[in-house]
């Protein structure tokens, strides 16, 4: 059974209710989050022999804040509203979500369960581009992003402005893109070519990889772009107001008291980041 979403920020209601949640003319559709939940999993998902069991992890990664899809699915998907051509589908998972015993001294990122909602996130954006996407020459260019990253260091204890935050923000970075490989090869072997191999392998050249994975991202000849970490604010805050892409907790706090020890802080969290991800790494201006 899928879990019910659980709001804490009433910001986060209002945007739902303000731009995500369906409504028919003076009809609501969209009674709860979950009901805007099952909506894009039912749209997404597929009605083939395991497209029940897609649309059901999809709906219970969303109910766990811990996978936001793109903001255009939210609003479109499954509603009497077309969905335009996703020429580069988005979605973004929320880092904060995936902390075990936050806030004290066993805290632990769960890069398991990270890496294995990474690969889930393809697996959506994947589906979305068949469901609604239109041609694309050299491959489907999916963007699977990141949010939180400011809330999951503050939870397992890391100073955003110290030394140890960009290290942990490259591990978070490189389990995204394992993740997503890992994916990525699994739907290069179900379904078939939308590109040339070249442009996703040459991303990955750089990379050390497991050998199953090496061999599944040199024969991808489906995707040509898998990571882009970029802002999202509407599906940060959405999400309870999870902080920003890579951007601070309390970003305008930190601009005033100590700008330059932020733009400092920020750049090296990116440049750590940079080598697992896609395309560059965005922020904020």
């Amino acid at each position: 059974m899928t879990r019910l979403t659980r709001f804490t920020d009433p910001h986060a209601v209002d945007l739902w209710d303000r731009r995500f949640r369906w409504r028919s003319g003076e009809r609501l559709r969209d009674r709860t989050i979950d009901a805007t939940w099952q909506r894009v999993a039912a749209a997404v998902g597929g009605s083939g022999s395991d497209g029940g069991y897609w649309r059901s992890r999809y709906a219970a990664a969303f109910a766990a804040w811990q996978l936001l899809p793109d903001p255009r699915l939210l609003r479109r998907a499954g509603t009497e509203r077309a969905v335009p051509p996703l020429r580069a589908p988005r979605a973004a998972l929320n880092a904060g979500a995936f902390v075990i015993e936050a806030g004290g001294a066993r805290a632990r990122f769960d890069f398991e369960r990270f890496a294995t909602t990474a690969a889930l996130a393809v697996r959506l954006l994947d589906d979305a581009a068949e469901a609604f996407g239109a041609d694309v020459v050299g491959g489907l260019r999916l963007e699977v992003g990141l949010i939180g990253v400011a809330d999951a260091l503050a939870l397992l204890g890391v100073d955003y402005l110290g030394e140890a935050a960009p290290a942990q923000a490259q591990a978070m970075a490189r389990s995204l893109a394992l993740g997503c490989a890992q994916g990525a090869g699994r739907l290069a072997r179900e379904r078939s070519a939308r590109g040339e191999a070249a442009a996703l392998s040459q991303r990955w050249g750089s990379r050390e990889l497991p050998t199953t994975l090496a061999e599944a991202v040199v024969g991808n000849r489906r995707h040509a772009r898998l990571t882009r970490v970029r802002p999202q604010p509407s599906l940060a805050r959405l999400a309870n107001g999870a902080s920003d892409g890579i951007e601070p907790v309390c970003a305008d706090d930190l601009r005033r008291a100590a700008p330059q020890a932020l733009r400092v802080a920020r750049a090296r969290i990116a440049a750590a980041m940079q080598p697992w991800i896609d395309a560059p790494v965005g922020l904020r201006p």
